[in-house]
């Protein structure tokens, strides 16, 4: 299997979080769980095999994904096609870093998957083109690259009381003040609520939530002997009790039976039929 991760330099640095490329994924399940963490993302299949979003109860067929798609911040879990062969090529966008690229309010697109032409025109499909043709793999990261200049060249910047909102819920989601950042913005609560939601997907405080599980997972992921009153203790929830229920929310599991159930990968969770 070839794997590669690429992290852009500035400035789309600022934006994106990784580039990620992939060919000859050969997974033993068939679907894929994926928790919320945080981010957006562009999908571009390169493999010409359809996938679907399924029901993460049910799992019944919802959405069938070709080409491309685009992943907006979610809120729940998302079931998604695991492929056998597969190959994938994935924009992930830091929290915030979409809006210049994508043009569009990113409320429109919590909890969905939309195809990429809706939003992005023949240009991503041309992308895709590229993409499919490169010869190496850099060259691939290259074309990805200079594809994100040119659809942002003309584009107002995010916020940059987005920014700092987010970059302090990350830094401290366990213990920051949500007026406090509102005070500091200069905004009514109102008006900076609307511009979060507009350009990162979720309310700040919604945000906040789901970092905060992530901080959790990756505590969970580093730890050998796990004191579950600890962590909740650490990730600054309320009790144990609530920390139950925010992690059954967002990853459809209590914390000892996501440790029985979970994949090689922090946010996913495989299922096998």
């Amino acid at each position: 299997m070839e794997f590669k991760i690429h992290i852009p330099k500035a400035p789309l640095a600022n934006y994106i979080g990784s580039l990620t490329y992939f060919k000859g994924y050969d997974p033993a399940h068939t679907i894929e769980k994926l928790m919320p963490d945080g981010t957006v993302n562009i999908i571009v299949e390169l493999d010409e095999f359809d996938r679907y979003t399924f029901d993460h109860h049910t799992l019944e067929k919802q959405k069938k994904c070709i080409r491309a798609w685009v992943s907006g911040m979610h809120q729940h879990l998302i079931a998604f096609s695991s492929l056998r062969k597969s190959s994938l090529f994935v924009i992930q966008f830091k929290a915030g870093g979409s809006f210049p690229f994508l043009h569009t309010p990113l409320y429109a697109l919590t909890n969905l998957v939309v195809d990429a032409e809706l939003i992005l025109g023949n240009s991503i499909l041309e992308l895709r083109e590229k993409l499919m043709e490169a010869k190496t793999i850099p060259e691939k990261f290259q074309m990805a690259e200079e594809w994100l200049i040119q659809r942002a060249k003309y584009c107002p910047l995010p916020e940059a009381v987005v920014q700092f909102a987010v970059n302090t819920i990350q830094r401290n989601p366990t213990q920051i003040i949500l007026k406090d950042i509102v005070e500091k913005t200069g905004y009514s609560q109102k008006q900076f609520i609307h511009i979060f939601k507009k350009q990162v997907g979720l309310t700040p405080k919604f945000y906040q939530r789901i970092i905060r599980f992530n901080k959790a997972l990756e505590e969970i992921n580093q730890q050998n002997a796990i004191e579950w009153p600890q962590i909740s203790h650490d990730c600054g929830y309320y009790d144990q009790a609530h920390f139950i229920n925010e992690f059954k929310k967002f990853s459809g599991f209590n914390p000892s039976n996501y440790l029985k159930e979970k994949g090689e990968l922090l946010h996913y969770i495989p299922v096998y039929e």
